[in-house]
C-alpha cells in the first residue's frame, strides 16, 4: 500500500510540474521567491556566533525561511523540522518530542537539543526542556528564518547542545514593516487569530509586535488498552483540547535591541498518562514562559566588536493528575498537583577581533544565576514535596578561525562550564572547511558536547512511588566526527552529503536499584551511532522550489549491541512549491519513515504521510488565503510513547485541514 501511495504522489507531482510548465511558460520574470544564490548567501550566526554564509560555517546547516513556512503551511517548530534531514518526531497527546540522528529518549522533553530565539536560550533551567509544538514561545508568523545546525554545539553554547542547535530568528523592523493579521479555522474545532505590526522610524527606532491566540477542541480518542466498561470502554471524551496564546515585542535603536516574549499553553491529557483515572476531565498540564533580553553591540574600529547582553526568563509548569483510592471500603477521588517554578538571570560578554584579514578570534564569558528552581507536588490534604534548588553557572569560550588560503580555513574552539551544584565540563570543537572548486565545499568536523543532569534527575524523591535522588549523577557526553560535502549542481540546484559517527557516554536513564528496590536516575550505558544524510535543495526560475532528502542511520547500545528504542533506520522526505497563474502556490510534501521499537519491545509500523498546502500571493493587494491538508490519505500511524503510558505507541492525527484568511497593510 505504501508503494502505491508513493507512486500516486510522485505521479501527481509530475503532473503538477507539467501543468506548471504549460501555464507559466510566459511568466518567468517573477522574482518574488528567494533564489538559491540569495539563500546560500544568507548570513547566519548560529554556527559560530557571528555572521557567515552556510558554505563558510564550520557545521552542517539548513535554513528554513519565512517563505518556506508560509508556502508549506507550517504552524509549529516541529512542522519546520519535519522536512529536515535527520529529524523525526513523536507526540504523546500532551507534548511533542524531537528525535535527531537516531536518538530520542522517552520523556526527555527535548533536553538534548538546544533551541534559541535570536540567540537567547529557550530551554528552561529546571528540566533543560523546550517546547517545539503549540507550547513554543513565539508564533511562526513572526519568524524570519530558522537556522538548524546539526551536530554538537556545546563548544559555544554549553549544556543540551548535543545533537543540534536551532536558532529561531524573528522579524525585525528592517525586514518587516506594516500590519499583518490572520484568522484560522479547521479540523478538531480549531479557532485561531494572530497579528504582527512592524514600524521603522526615521530616528532609527524600530518596533515589531506580535500576538497569537488559539483554541483547539480536539478529538474523542479510543485506546484499546482501556477497553473496559469501568474505563468508558477505552473512549477519552473531550480531553484532547489545546489552548494557548503568545505575545512578543522587539525594539531596536542604533546599537541596542530589546526583545520580550511570553506564552501560555494549557493542554488536556486524554491518554491516562502517569496512571491517572482514565477519561477524567481534570487531567491537564499548563506551561508558561516569559523571556526578556537586552543586547548591545558596538564596533571598535574596523576590526573589533564587543557584544553585551543581559537576559531574564521565567518558566512555570502546573500539572493536574486525578487518582482514585480506597478508604474504609469506600472509593474516593482526589487530584494530585505538581509544579515547577524556575527563574533565571544571566549575562554574556563577547569580544570579536579580526587579528589579521585572515584570522578571526572570538572570546566570551557567560554567567547564569538560577534565582529559583522549585519543584512541588501536593493534594488537597497535604504537601508531599516542596524544594528549591537554585544554582549558578560560569562559562568561558574561545574560538579562532584561520583562513590559511582563499579556499581553506581552520576553526578551533573550546568552552569551559562550571556548575555550582553539578560539576564542570570542557567542550572542544575543530573544523576544516575546504573549497576545491567554486561550486564545491568539503567540511571535516569534530565536536564534543555534554548535558548536565537536570534538577529532576538529580533531586527527585518520592518514597510513596519508590523514587530516590542521585546526587552523584554525572553529565552525558558525546563525541561526533562528521564529513560534509556541499555541491552546487546547477544554477538552481544544491546537493549535500553528510557522513557522521558519534559515541555517547554516561546515558542517563531510570533503573531499579537492587540494594533497596528503589527507582533512581543513573548513568546506565553508552551509545554509538553512524549515519548518512543526503539532500537536494532546488529553486528554479524563482517560480519553483523544493527539497528531497533521505537519511540512513543506526544507533545502538554498545554493551548489548541492540538497536535503540524510538529510532527509525531510514527517513525519506520531499517537498515542492509550484506557482500557478501568477498568484497560486501548490506545495505537496511527502514523508516516509521505517519502524521504531517502543519501550515495551513492540514495533510501530512504517508509514508514508502526504501533506499539501494551497496558498496565494496578496489578492487585491491585501488579502491572502491558504488551505492546508495534512495526512492527505488518512493514514493510521503511531509514534512510540514512554513508560508513563500504558500504550506502547500513540495514534497520531488522521486527515485534517486548516484554512487561513490573512490581511496585510
Amino acid at each position: 500500500m505504501d508503494c502505491k501511495r508513493i507512486l500516486f504522489f510522485l505521479f501527481s507531482i509530475t503532473m503538477l510540474m507539467g501543468l506548471y510548465k504549460k501555464v507559466n511558460a510566459q511568466n518567468d520574470q517573477d522574482i518574488e521567491a528567494l533564489s538559491l544564490d540569495a539563500l546560500l548567501n544568507t548570513e547566519i550566526s548560529t554556527a559560530s556566533k557571528y555572521e557567515q554564509t552556510t558554505s563558510e560555517a564550520p557545521a552542517s546547516v539548513t535554513i528554513i525561511t519565512a517563505e518556506d513556512i508560509e508556502r508549506y503551511g507550517y504552524h509549529t517548530i516541529q512542522d519546520v523540522l519535519q522536512g529536515v534531514q535527520g529529524f523525526y518526531s513523536s507526540y504523546d497527546r500532551d507534548y511533542n518530542y524531537q528525535g535527531v540522528r537516531g536518538f530520542s529518549r522517552p520523556c526527555d522533553y527535548n533536553d538534548r537539543i538546544l533551541v534559541l530565539i535570536n540567540g537567547q536560550t529557550a530551554n528552561e533551567p529546571f528540566y533543560n526542556a523546550v517546547g517545539i509544538g503549540t507550547d513554543f514561545q513565539i508564533s511562526l508568523s513572526n519568524v524570519e528564518r530558522v537556522e538548524i545546525v546539526r551536530g554538537p554545539g556545546s563548544a559555544l553554547y554549553g549544556t543540551s547542545a548535543m545533537f543540534a542547535v536551532i536558532n529561531v530568528i524573528t522579524k525585525n523592523s528592517t525586514t518587516f514593516e506594516g500590519i499583518q493579521a490572520s484568522v484560522e479555522t479547521g479540523s478538531y474545532g480549531r479557532k485561531s487569530s494572530s497579528a504582527n505590526v512592524g514600524k521603522q522610524f526615521d530616528n532609527g527606532l524600530g518596533i515589531v509586535l506580535s500576538g497569537q491566540w488559539t483554541d483547539i477542541k480536539g478529538q474523542n480518542l479510543y485506546y484499546k488498552e482501556y477497553n473496559d466498561p469501568s474505563t468508558n470502554n477505552g473512549m477519552a471524551m473531550g480531553l484532547d483540547w489545546d489552548k494557548f496564546y503568545r505575545y512578543g515585542a522587539t525594539i531596536s535603536f542604533k546599537e541596542f535591541k530589546l526583545q520580550a516574549f511570553m506564552n501560555s499553553r494549557e493542554k488536556g491529557i486524554p491518554t491516562g498518562a502517569w496512571g491517572v483515572v482514565f477519561n477524567n476531565p481534570h487531567s491537564k498540564t499548563l506551561d508558561e514562559n516569559q523571556q526578556l533580553q537586552l543586547e548591545y553591540s558596538h564596533s571598535i574600529g574596523v576590526d573589533k566588536n564587543i557584544m553585551l547582553r543581559a537576559y531574564y526568563d521565567h518558566y512555570y509548569y502546573n500539572g493536574v493528575y486525578p487518582y482514585e483510592d480506597e478508604e474504609d471500603g469506600e472509593t474516593y477521588s482526589y487530584d494530585i498537583w505538581d509544579s515547577n517554578d524556575a527563574k533565571r538571570l544571566g549575562s554574556e560578554l563577547q569580544f570579536r577581533w579580526d587579528i589579521r584579514s585572515n584570522n578571526r578570534l572570538i572570546a566570551g564569558a557567560e554567567y547564569q544565576k538560577i534565582l529559583r528552581a522549585n519543584y512541588r507536588y501536593w493534594d488537597a490534604r497535604e504537601t508531599y514535596y516542596d524544594e528549591d534548588f537554585p544554582y549558578n553557572t560560569q562559562s568561558f569560550y574561545l574560538q579562532d578561525e584561520y583562513q590559511a588560503r582563499d579556499n581553506l580555513s581552520f576553526t578551533g574552539g573550546i568552552r569551559w562550564d562550571n556548575y555550582s551544584d553539578r560539576g564542570k565540563a570542557l567542550s572542544p570543537r575543530g573544523a576544516i572547511v575546504y573549497h576545491p572548486a567554486k561550486t564545491t565545499t568539503l567540511k571535516f568536523l569534530y565536536g564534543e558536547a555534554f548535558r548536565v543532569p537536570n534538577l529532576y534527575e538529580v533531586y527527585y524523591v518520592d518514597p510513596w512511588a519508590g523514587w530516590k535522588p542521585n546526587l552523584g549523577l554525572d553529565a552525558e557526553r558525546i563525541k561526533t566526527i562528521e564529513f560534509v560535502w556541499e555541491q552546487r549542481l546547477s544554477e538552481g540546484l544544491m546537493g549535500t552529503l553528510s557522513l557522521y559517527n558519534y559515541r555517547m557516554n554516561g546515558l542517563i536513564d531510570t533503573i531499579v536499584d537492587p540494594s533497596d528496590s528503589l527507582i533512581q536516575f543513573q548513568n546506565t550505558g553508552n551509545v554509538c551511532a553512524h549515519g548518512l544524510e543526503l539532500a537536494l535543495h532546488a529553486r528554479f526560475n524563482n517560480r519553483m522550489s523544493g527539497y528531497i532528502n533521505c537519511t540512513f542511520q543506526k544507533a545502538k547500545d554498545i554493551a548489548t549491541g541492540e538497536k535503540l528504542t524510538n529510532s527509525p533506520s531510514s527517513l525519506f522526505k520531499m517537498g515542492l512549491v509550484i506557482k500557478f497563474f501568477n498568484f497560486l502556490y501548490i506545495a505537496p510534501e511527502l514523508r516516509y519513515e521505517t519502524e521504531r521499537i517502543t519501550v515495551y519491545g513492540t514495533k510501530t509500523d512504517s508509514f508514508l504521510l502526504s501533506n499539501i498546502n494551497f496558498s496565494t500571493r496578496p489578492l487585491f493587494g491585501h488579502f491572502k488565503l491558504s488551505f492546508n491538508i495534512r495526512n492527505l490519505f488518512d493514514v493510521a500511524y503511531e509514534t512510540p510513547g514512554g513508560y508513563e503510558l500504558l500504550q506502547p505507541a500513540i495514534l497520531q492525527d488522521g486527515r485534517n485541514f486548516i484554512v487561513r484568511f490573512g490581511y496585510s497593510l
